[in-house]
């Protein structure tokens, strides 16, 4: 390599560096035109490229360079990174995986490919590597975090407190910590600490899709003397419906009840009486005199374990919730069973066979986005295309004897309106489940079932097959 190509790709770096990844792409390909040999120069291309948003380009020309210096550690460390966005993750960890031949111990590396296993849903590999990470770069605040967030995977949530704590000692300012911290301690059934933490979620990038502007001023927990709030949801369909609740007490303040919420929520808010208006996200915006996001009442309303709002139900189907088309169980002992939620407890309905082979229950399947022919050969009545929005899921429900749920939506839906709900928890659960125990403490009528094992739902499913055989001889 010339004089002059290094200096150029010295300068190459200070704009790569700098933000500045078009320019980087320009002067590497002016050596590169010279000199089409050059590692250095396919190497900052390809970062560059990577920086740009341009994937496929960074990943070709990091091949390249991959492949005239097949030493470099870092060549490959980056390569993994590629190939992790791209979602190729068998390709990243040998990446990582050779990158660590090639420097051993290196943290940056370490910390990688601990990463892709908590992606992998393997946080018992990932650990030992955020620990070994930690002894080379001590003063990483996010490696503490991270190591954080592996813990409690593990199920071990003091511990991940304890990580959590150490990232804030050195950068206190590190929103990301302190939201997962406040997952955490709520966890551990810590509110106070746990929702003036949890504030911190509108800087952190769990929270990067979310609208952070409010429309009208924030409410700070006063009086409301006959002012109109405006409750915003701000999460997913379990959250809107666990939070909820906090509309009664709203009213009992003195306030006039509006709810900015999800189009699927907005006929099962409406029919509550504390709500005097619920409005569909993406309508026009209901007149308010102040708002609240959905997530802060109950730190607005200090809420602890012993004073959850407990008052069930608190959500009831309207009159025409179901529409047309619904017709009751034709039997009793009725079950309705969903098995499937958005991110957590991928099944497929023949998992649940243990419980729907059992005799003189009628089951009726409350699960939406069949795959196609799942229910075949079973003896499950498909309510499927009657589940239009969360009141008609709620008509449903109400005929209903029990309902057994992963921990999904309908989960939170048959707790809201009081219904006996048999839900399996995932082996890293949610906070508002606690760490441990039976009972839920948001919903008396739920009974949990936490899996054990983080690879295997069978012995969930067996447990839940002996205790409905029980429940229905004894009914």
């Amino acid at each position: 390599m010339n004089i002059q190509h290094i200096l150029a790709l010295k300068k190459a770096l200070d704009h790569l560096q700098g933000g500045r990844p078009v320019k980087t792409m320009e002067i590497a390909a002016r050596v590169l035109e010279q000199d089409p040999g050059n590692a250095e120069a396919w190497f900052l291309s390809g970062v560059a490229r990577h920086q740009a948003g341009q994937a496929l380009e960074a990943l070709a020309s990091l091949d390249r360079a991959c492949q005239l210096v097949p030493d470099s550690w870092d060549y490959f460390n980056h390569r993994g990174l590629v190939h992790y966005q791209l979602g190729r993750y068998e390709e990243c960890r040998a990446d990582y995986e050779h990158s660590l031949v090639l420097q051993p111990d290196h943290p940056e590396t370490l910390a990688n490919l601990a990463r892709l296993h908590m992606v992998m849903k393997r946080p018992e590999l990932a650990e030992p590597l955020f620990e070994q990470a930690l002894l080379g770069d001590p003063d990483n605040a996010s490696l503490h975090g991270d190591l954080g967030v592996c813990r409690v995977a593990r199920k071990n949530p003091r511990e991940g407190v304890t990580c959590y704590r150490a990232g804030l000692a050195l950068d206190p300012e590190d929103a990301d910590i302190h939201y997962n911290l406040s997952r955490a301690l709520l966890m551990l059934g810590e509110y106070e600490e746990g929702w003036r933490e949890n504030e911190w979620r509108w800087r952190s990038r769990h929270y990067r899709e979310v609208t952070k502007t409010l429309p009208y001023p924030l409410w700070q927990g006063e009086a409301l003397h006959g002012r109109t709030i405006l409750v915003i949801q701000e999460q997913g369909f379990g959250d809107a419906i666990q939070m909820i609740r906090y509309a009664g007490l709203l009213a009992r303040k003195g306030g006039r009840v509006r709810v900015l919420c999800d189009p699927l929520l907005r006929r099962l808010f409406a029919a509550m009486p504390s709500v005097e208006e619920a409005v569909a996200s993406g309508t026009s915006l209901p007149h308010a005199d102040c708002c609240v996001p959905m997530m802060s009442l109950p730190h607005l309303f200090d809420t602890r374990l012993h004073t959850i709002p407990r008052e069930v139900p608190y959500l009831i189907p309207p009159a025409d919730g179901a529409g047309t088309g619904w017709n009751p169980p034709p039997w009793h002992p009725a079950v309705g069973v969903i098995w499937r939620g958005k991110s957590r407890g991928q099944l497929t309905a023949q998992a649940l066979e243990p419980l729907l082979s059992l005799p003189g229950i009628c089951f009726l399947s409350l699960q939406k986005d069949l795959h196609p022919g799942e229910l075949e050969g079973l003896p499950v009545v498909d309510t499927g295309p009657l589940l239009t929005d969360f009141a008609a899921t709620a008509a449903i429900m109400a005929g209903l004897d029990l309902i057994i749920s992963m921990e999904t939506a309908a989960a939170h839906l048959a707790g809201a309106m009081g219904k006996p709900v048999w839900v399996m928890i995932p082996h890293a659960s949610e906070w508002r489940w606690l760490a441990e125990g039976t009972r839920a403490p948001w919903y008396p009528s739920a009974l949990l079932y936490r899996q054990t094992d983080p690879d295997s739902w069978a012995p969930v499913i067996a447990h839940i097959a002996r205790d409905l055989a029980c429940w229905r001889d004894h009914r």
